[in-house]
């Protein structure tokens, strides 16, 4: 037995025509990928998406950015998902500006004269689940009944007296729901 099959680490010799890339004697699979004929033009479609990836992310807000991203090239024209219709329709109208962006990037070989925007509700950024309701509560607590009590005790007579009232209503029966459960 020679050393190497003693140490039990395999490398490939120049007789069997591989051409080792790292330290391993194997090639990276993104070079294996590369060489792949079939599969080339998959690896330059998905870091031309990466590349624009990394503009419109540069480019929209935080927000936004974790709720959308760049999901296909169809010719000159990007393909952008949004999570939720509400995304969408901020991002339809950043689409001036999106535009002139991602034209304005030298970096890019692709032109870019279009962008269409997709509602895919599937698609998440990051979360494995979205929330089915989003409420606005300050600090994770809800406000206090006494500060309810107080703002509807406070306004005369209206229709926005009439419904703090309901929603008082609602609240406590919502309470006495969750009390019982």
């Amino acid at each position: 037995m020679d050393k190497t099959a003693k140490s039990g680490s395999f490398k490939p010799s120049a007789e069997f025509g591989t051409q080792s890339n790292s330290k391993s004697g194997f090639k990276p699979i993104r070079t294996l990928v590369a060489e792949n004929e079939a599969m080339a033009p998959m690896l330059r479609q998905l870091a031309l998406i990466s590349r624009l990836q990394k503009t419109y992310a540069n480019t929209v807000p935080a927000g936004l950015n974790t709720s959308s991203r760049i999901a296909a090239v169809e010719g000159s024209t990007i393909i952008v998902a949004a999570a939720n219709g509400h995304t969408a329709t901020i991002l339809r109208q950043m689409l001036p500006r999106l535009l002139q962006q991602f034209r304005e990037n030298q970096k890019q070989e692709q032109e870019v004269t279009a962008i269409r925007v997709i509602v895919q509700p599937t698609m998440t950024a990051g979360n494995s689940e979205l929330p089915l309701r989003v409420t606005a509560v300050k600090n994770g607590e809800p406000m206090p009944q006494t500060a309810i009590d107080n703002l509807a005790n406070s306004l005369s007579d209206s229709p926005l007296k009439d419904t703090i009232k309901r929603m008082q209503q609602k609240r406590k029966r919502t309470l006495n729901k969750v009390k019982n459960s």
